[in-house]
């Protein structure tokens, strides 16, 4: 079954709003469990929706970066950077 291009769109919207939340859960102090997550997302995706997997790839990778525990202020907002 192909999406419709409201529905392509809408799932683009929806991976991004999940993206900033995995990076924010991850400059929170617990980027370990965000990758599990966006891992998980991007094993539900890959087949499929393969553009969306790749910016789930690419939240991996940054959140791979981020040291273990609680930040006392983030380096800078997630919400202020490109998902790619």
């Amino acid at each position: 079954m192909e999406l419709e291009a409201g529905d392509d769109a809408a799932l683009a919207t929806t991976v991004g709003f999940l993206i900033k939340a995995l990076r924010t859960l991850g400059h929170r102090g617990d980027p370990d469990a965000a990758n599990r997550l966006a891992a998980q997302t991007w094993l539900a995706l890959r087949d499929v929706h393969p553009r969306q997997a790749e910016r789930l790839n690419g939240a991996m990778h940054y959140l791979v970066r981020l040291p273990q525990g609680p930040e006392s202020e983030y380096r800078s907002s997630p919400t202020n950077q490109e998902d790619r």
